[in-house]
């Protein structure tokens, strides 16, 4: 990452550029009174909560402390050492670690040509003692899509004997991506897990609000494995009033789409190979050097995640950071650029 420490523009993490919504704010003081109270033993209210908005079974939701908290309950539940899970590379940091805490191999797939994942080569890395595949769709970091028909072919290549980790994390940015709801697709896939989060499209990263939708034996033994008093009051408090003020997030996803579209364009125009994202960031291919990029941005204040060798992954920020990110590319295009 690009100097995060004394960074003007956050684009490294992939947050949300807007705090939250007043009434959440509000309802976040609101819950705060009683704060010497403990929260419920388990997150059954919680869960209902989730199950209405999602319309789907109470006995099928998990919620625990942010997405990446749910998969690890999902790992520690189902993987033991000597297993293997099977994942992109890059992917999202936390699945490689996750892999060493339950002691499992990781099997890591590169992406394809196309900056997705590929699900031939990884197919062709299941076997008995798989337990986990992790899919994200979106992906990060590159933010590229598959549809729900190639989704469902691979699906037919994963032993039952395997989950299906879904990661949906950045679902709701990606408008126009056509799939059956999840009710159906647990009902037609038992081994599926879709995992989702309020932190990016919602602005509630800090609060750490995550849910799983699982098969009702898989969610069941996922929260068997989960500790006591694992959610509080103000992330129930966060989650309600986020829900109600659905309209206002839909409004700021379309402004975040509308900058990802410039910025994409102005990176496109300056040369750079950018896929098509359905994601809050852009992934900016970068198999060479990027000294030049990485000084220029960090002139700027700008904190973006480098992937050595390989990309870097922008989150889509303000106007103004968004406009830092273009300048600082234009000016390490012109320094490198043969001379006329």
């Amino acid at each position: 990452m690009a100097g995060d420490s004394g960074a003007r523009h956050l684009l490294a993490q992939n947050e949300h550029p807007y705090p939250p919504l007043p009434s959440v704010l509000t309802a976040l003081a609101g819950a705060a009174s009683d704060l010497n109270r403990y929260p419920d033993l388990r997150p059954e209210r919680f869960a209902g909560l989730i199950a209405d908005w999602q319309s789907v079974p109470a006995a099928q939701v998990v919620v625990g402390h942010g997405s990446a908290g749910v998969a690890l309950d999902l790992f520690h539940s189902v993987v033991r050492p000597g297993d293997n899970v099977v994942h992109s590379a890059p992917c999202f940091d936390a699945y490689p670690l996750f892999c060493r805490i339950a002691g499992a191999e990781a099997r890591a797939v590169p992406l394809g040509p196309d900056a997705r994942h590929d699900l031939a080569a990884m197919a062709g890395q299941l076997d008995e003692r798989t337990r986990i595949v992790v899919l994200c769709n979106p992906h990060n970091p590159t933010g590229t899509v598959y549809s729900w028909a190639e989704l469902t072919d691979f699906l037919r290549r994963v032993p039952t004997t395997a989950l299906v980790l879904l990661d949906e994390a950045y679902i709701d940015f990606a408008r126009g991506w056509e799939a059956p709801d999840v009710p159906a697709r647990i009902a037609e896939w038992p081994n599926l897990v879709v995992l989702r989060t309020l932190s990016k499209s919602h602005g509630l990263a800090a609060l750490r609000i995550g849910y799983a939708v699982a098969e009702e034996a898989v969610a069941q033994r996922v929260r068997d494995h989960q500790v006591p008093y694992a959610v509080n009051r103000l992330q129930e408090a966060g989650l309600l009033a986020a829900v109600a003020a659905q309209e206002e997030v839909d409004r700021r996803i379309a402004e975040i789409a509308g900058e990802r579209e410039r910025l994409r364009a102005e990176l496109l125009a300056l040369g750079r190979s950018v896929p098509p994202s359905l994601t809050n960031f852009l992934w900016v291919s970068a198999p060479g050097d990027e000294t030049p990029v990485r000084r220029e941005l960090e002139r700027l204040g700008v904190a973006v995640r480098f992937y050595p060798g390989q990309g870097i992954r922008i989150a889509v920020g303000e106007k103004d950071a968004n406009d830092a990110v273009i300048e600082g590319f234009t000016r390490a295009h012109r320094a490198v650029a043969p001379p006329r």
